[in-house]
């Protein structure tokens, strides 16, 4: 199986048969008359490249640059383990002694609004729009704008 970089995103390189058919083996049949960029995700890349290892690299290269937005906007999976953790040993907490468990989750808010606002100036000074930052929030456009605003101001005109 191969390595997922994304949850639900894998090279897969398709070996393109003599008849015109994507053959995804683990390895090249064959009579193998070239690659085709593929992922996991069910994209094909545009181009059929040799049958060379050229063509192999070519192909890697462009399922590459189909991963790379998708990675760049995807929280690293050690630091999401660790929230998780968080939340369920808070989760426990709050069972039996929930006066602690409100005195963690205060702490959390104290901290955690401060740091969503740096992180949306810094994605608005690097020019992203609010739909990828509503979207790596997980709300709208709209609601991006409208809760941030004032805190990353508008890009200057170009």
């Amino acid at each position: 199986m191969v390595e997922e970089l994304v949850p639900g995103h894998s090279d897969l390189i398709g070996f393109r048969l003599p008849d015109g058919t994507l053959n995804t083996d683990a390895a090249a049949p064959a009579g193998t008359v070239g690659y085709r960029a593929r992922c996991s995700c069910g994209w094909v890349g545009t181009s059929d490249y040799p049958a060379a290892e050229e063509g192999l690299w070519m192909a890697t290269t462009e399922w590459s640059g189909h991963i790379r937005p998708i990675l760049v906007a995807t929280p690293p999976g050690w630091l999401l383990s660790r929230s998780d953790t968080l939340r369920d040993n808070v989760a426990e907490l709050a069972a039996t002694w929930p006066l602690q468990a409100l005195g963690v989750l205060a702490e959390v808010e104290r901290w955690q609004r401060p740091l969503i606002e740096r992180a949306v100036l810094a994605a608005r000074e690097a020019g992203l729009s609010w739909a990828e930052i509503g979207n790596a929030l997980g709300i709208s456009r709209q609601s991006a704008h409208e809760r941030f605003r004032n805190v990353a101001p508008a890009k200057p005109p170009a």
